[in-house]
């Protein structure tokens, strides 16, 4: 199994003070925006160095709470912090033309020489509402058709695209630089030879990722029965990837854990409820006991190995950084889960004293 940080949502942090902070309440300096990105990019190179393969960001739109609005922004300034680890980002498709996502793409996967994959998102109802002006849409039909563009835009080729949802090129009187085009090429062109293309989200993510053949990378709310129908059916990839998130936390007892995360990761989901997530308040528990991790190494290689053993689960992205949080208690989780999980699923074969330096 490989293993992810993330996604990472930088969203706006509440109520948090400064370890030791003496000024009243309200008066503390607390963490700005420009703390959050930093301690994002901080995390990437613990990350890297401690064995992850992957550093994931996401993106959301017109959120209360400030989350994270360009991944690749940030993926570009992660490809820059970092020499080995592979940048995943996530952008919201059916937004924009699909062209601009893929010459960001690229751009960013020259920056790093060949290290992003791109895990597209739906947009949801209140996302594709902002955006109504300029064309958007969530329709499956939509983003498979955003698909086959970014595709065409890798490629080695001139092409043309001409759909209900593209005209490309557009070739009419008002670009007149265009006029009598008939094909196009896109560049740069990525650094790597075939850009990965996942699809993240719940069931209409799922469908456009069986319909286009694509891996699919369910969001960490879900538990093992509302992953089942999502992964069914999915048809597999040369690379036969099965990907996962999970919101996870690790400390050197279940107790620690849970006394530095609980908190934080309860913020995080009121953050994606008041965002649009659909769940309320009361089943925090439920996620608590179904789908969170928050434990000691033992506990999470646990809860892991269900997930592989279930649904066959072989890449799995770990939050692990909760910005309600203090981000010195996020960079020795990220230490402890590379340390005493990711051996466990690289080296099953080697004796457990060797697995496990704990």
């Amino acid at each position: 199994m490989r293993f992810g940080l993330g996604p990472m949502t930088m969203e706006s942090v509440q109520g948090w003070r400064c370890s030791g902070c003496r000024k009243p309440e309200g008066g503390c300096c607390g963490r700005k925006q420009v703390d959050i990105y930093e301690e994002v990019l901080e995390h990437a190179v613990t990350a890297e160095w401690w064995g992850f393969d992957s550093v994931w960001v996401d993106e959301r739109h017109f959120t209360p709470d400030s989350f994270n609005s360009s991944a690749s922004v940030v993926a570009a300034g992660l490809s820059q912090r970092t020499e080995f680890v592979r940048i995943g980002m996530m952008p919201v498709l059916g937004l924009v033309n699909s062209i601009y996502v893929a010459e960001e793409v690229a751009c960013i996967d020259n920056i790093n020489a060949g290290r992003t994959i791109v895990a597209g998102q739906v947009p949801n109802d209140e996302t594709v509402r902002g955006w109504a002006g300029s064309g958007a849409s969530n329709s499956v039909e939509r983003i498979i058709d955003d698909i086959a563009v970014m595709r065409k835009s890798w490629g080695p080729n001139p092409f043309s695209h001409h759909t209900e949802f593209h005209n490309i090129p557009m070739n009419n009187e008002i670009h007149i630089e265009a006029r009598g085009i008939d094909r196009i090429s896109v560049q740069p062109k990525p650094a790597q030879l075939e850009m990965p293309l996942w699809m993240t989200g719940g069931a209409d993510a799922a469908e456009v990722a069986r319909r286009a053949s694509l891996p699919f990378m369910a969001p960490a709310h879900l538990s093992v029965e509302q992953l089942r129908p999502l992964y069914e059916g999915l048809n597999p990839t040369f690379e036969h990837i099965v990907p996962l998130i999970r919101d996870v936390f690790i400390a050197p007892t279940t107790e620690e854990a849970q006394r530095l995360a609980g908190g934080a990761i309860r913020d995080l989901y009121n953050a994606q409820m008041r965002a649009g997530l659909d769940l309320t308040p009361a089943d925090f528990d439920k996620l608590v006991m179904d789908t969170i991790i928050i434990g000691d190494p033992d506990e999470c290689i646990k809860r892991l190995y269900v997930y592989e053993r279930e649904l066959g689960v072989n890449y799995t992205v770990a939050r692990l950084v909760y910005h309600n949080m203090h981000p010195g208690d996020s960079a020795r989780a990220i230490q402890l889960f590379g340390q005493g999980v990711v051996p466990e699923f690289r080296m099953y074969d080697l004796p457990e004293q060797i697995r496990k330096v704990v």
